[in-house]
């Protein structure tokens, strides 16, 4: 198993993307603890994982509060005593444009989507360099970082935001064995911050299908693996071709 005696956080494993991550990586071995917000998605989650014999538990927290990411760290380390992985997948998103957006709703956007990965990813790390033993991070972006939106911009910016953050830190965490990627999804699943389910979503990609959280799932598995070794500050996409359509 490729993460046998590991310890992963996946923030935002309550649903969609992180919730498909956390699968597969206990499939892999990995011990695993759930951040969410909701209760209810987070208890079940983990049922779920603890169904399939896996060494699981959950954190409730806002990643927009830096002394909840503290927390996550510290309970996860509490319970294994490290922390090996961590995914970062939490996110919301805006529904208007720059003339119609409320400034709360811009704030409240990067605060959740951007601030939230910086938060956990900083705390993660200085937990990682204090082992010595490295780590893996995977930051989630998105498709929005890189082409404009009609009716929405505090979620592309945030998302945009990620892929920066992730070249600079993995800069400054590579000398400590600690490898930072990103993902950039196309339209993945159910809507993010909505109701929308998958078979319901509009979309257009090259497979004929929509991603689901599996799929993206296992692109994430092989960036904290040791199989991506000499894969550092990059940001994957994983969009069933969405990004070299006309």
């Amino acid at each position: 198993m490729k993460l046998d005696g590991k310890v992963a956080i996946i923030v935002g494993g309550g649903r969609n993307v992180g919730e498909g991550v956390a699968h597969r990586f206990v499939k892999e071995g990995a011990k695993l603890c759930v951040f969410d917000a909701d209760k209810g998605r987070a208890e079940s989650v983990v049922s779920a994982l603890k169904g399939k014999g896996a060494d699981a538990m959950y954190v409730l927290g806002n990643v927009a509060q830096p002394e909840d990411a503290q927390k996550l760290v510290r309970s996860t380390v509490e319970r294994w005593g490290k922390v090996d992985i961590l995914v970062n997948c939490a996110a919301i998103s805006d529904r208007k444009g720059l003339l119609e957006l409320p400034d709360e709703q811009w704030r409240e956007t990067l605060n959740v989507t951007l601030s939230g990965s910086y938060y956990c990813m900083r705390y993660a790390a200085i937990q990682m360099v204090k082992q010595g033993r490295g780590g893996a991070i995977v930051n989630f972006s998105s498709g929005s970082a890189f082409r404009g939106s009609p009716g929405r911009i505090a979620y592309d910016a945030a998302k945009g935001g990620i892929v920066s953050m992730t070249m600079s830190a993995a800069v400054q965490l590579a000398p400590h064995g600690i490898r930072v990627n990103a993902i950039a999804p196309g339209m993945v699943g159910a809507q993010v911050g909505g109701a929308i389910p998958p078979e319901k979503r509009n979309f257009t990609n090259l497979l004929g299908r929509i991603t689901m959280p599996a799929d993206v799932a296992n692109a994430v598995l092989f960036l904290v693996s040791d199989e991506a070794e000499h894969i550092v500050g990059q940001c994957i996409n994983v969009d069933a071709g969405m990004s070299v359509m006309a």
